[in-house]
């Protein structure tokens, strides 16, 4: 229970990725799309690590 309400581990996750990502596209691709896909997905964690977490807080 703890795992799931602890989005830590997913934000370090996505940087990794994110990183990843840019040093792919810098090599390989002119349009960036990966970068592009890594940013949005830690948009959406950050996303729910804001708006999500107080509401199961408030539930336990």
């Amino acid at each position: 229970m703890l795992l799931a309400l602890n989005f830590d581990w997913l934000t370090n996750l996505l940087a990794i990725l994110f990183v990843i990502a840019c040093l792919h596209d810098a090599r390989y691709d002119e349009y960036g799309t990966l970068t592009l896909a890594a940013a949005a997905m830690g948009l959406i964690v950050m996303a729910i690590q804001e708006f999500l977490q107080p509401a199961f807080e408030m539930a336990l």
